[in-house]
């Protein structure tokens, strides 16, 4: 941890000498999340805590950028260093264009994965996205490829890394969005008779119809389609798993105060960080009420009460959110 000031020091220093602007942010995330769950679909537990980063940032022009700076997860309950920081380090491209990034840094800086491909539970204690991330966006396209390794391998741990491209076009009141995906689960280093490589795939094809601008509300859309996933264990052979389902999404919101329900019916899906329910049922559907109490600029606070249908039995979940960001510039050059 020493080091890691050090050097955090050092950098911020040369920035002050090389760069054109230098600036601070600070994020608070404080995270409730109980999770009532009786049906064995999945884990029934309890998460609260709070999440803290701070980092500083130098960009030499309009479009360059090096951030530096650490991330850390304390849930209630545990000891203080118990889970271990995040390092956020990474440099930054972003024009009116193109967005790319090439480190460590939080994943949901720059894209929202869908609950089948990555479980909200597994987020909060693996924010970070470790590797290259390429955007493009003009008025009608926003397409985005990333490959984020997720572990390094050595004796006891196993070579990972996912990878894959997600976006969506719009066409007046019509969206179409794509979520792919891919991980590879290798070896250890030290060869085991009993591990075999695991390879996942899947990808979510949706077509949806914005009512937003018809209907009284500030969020209003409907989205349905094709749910896939792909598994093998090559112990097992070279044959993949296949299942599919329907998917459909909607969402209503007026003033903060909204609704959010997801339905899939169809296969078992096998999705490595996946939310359970997809991996257990051939019928799930969650409703999600909200209300935002506190919305403004820097301050974002949303309260939740979750109901998930799992091949007919019904479990609950509360969940609580707020969010504080700020920053400034420290220093700049005329």
């Amino acid at each position: 941890m020493k080091k890691f000031f050090l050097f955090a020091m050092i950098l911020f220093f040369s920035y002050q000498m090389l760069a054109q602007t230098v600036d601070y942010s600070f994020r608070f995330n404080g995270i409730g999340d109980n999770r009532e769950f009786f049906s064995n679909y999945n884990k029934p537990q309890t998460i609260l805590g709070t999440r803290a980063s701070f980092s500083l940032g130098g960009k030499i022009d309009s479009v360059h950028q090096v951030r530096v700076g650490i991330d850390y997860f304390y849930e209630y309950g545990s000891r203080l260093g118990e889970l271990p920081p995040n390092l956020i380090l990474y440099y930054q491209f972003l024009n009116h264009r193109w967005h790319f990034r090439m480190g460590t840094f939080a994943r949901k800086d720059v894209m929202d994965l869908p609950l089948a491909i990555v479980a909200d539970d597994w987020d909060y204690f693996n924010p970070n996205l470790e590797g290259l991330f390429v955007g493009y966006r003009n008025n009608s396209v926003n397409m985005n490829a990333y490959v984020d390794w997720i572990s390094r391998q050595s004796n006891t741990r196993r070579e990972q890394f996912m990878a894959g491209i997600n976006g969506d076009a719009h066409f007046k009141k019509i969206t179409v969005s794509f979520n792919g995906y891919m991980f590879h689960n290798a070896k250890t280093a030290v060869w085991n008779e009993n591990t075999y490589i695991e390879d996942y795939m899947g990808g979510l094809i949706l077509v949806g119809y914005d009512f937003s601008g018809i209907l009284p509300l500030d969020i209003a859309y409907v989205k349905t389609g094709i749910l896939s996933s792909l598994a093998r264990n090559r112990g097992e052979g070279m044959d993949f798993r296949l299942a599919n389902s329907s998917y459909t999404q909607l969402q209503l919101e007026k003033n903060g105060i909204g609704l959010r329900g997801t339905f899939n019916m169809g296969g078992k899906h096998s999705f490595y960080f996946g939310d359970s329910f997809y991996s257990n049922t051939t019928s799930y559907h969650r409703i999600d009420l909200y209300v935002t109490p506190l919305n403004f600029k820097n301050v974002k606070g949303r309260l939740g009460w979750s109901f998930h249908i799992a091949n007919g039995d019904l479990d609950n979940q509360q969940q609580f959110s707020l969010l504080y960001t700020f920053g400034n510039d420290l220093c700049r050059k005329q």
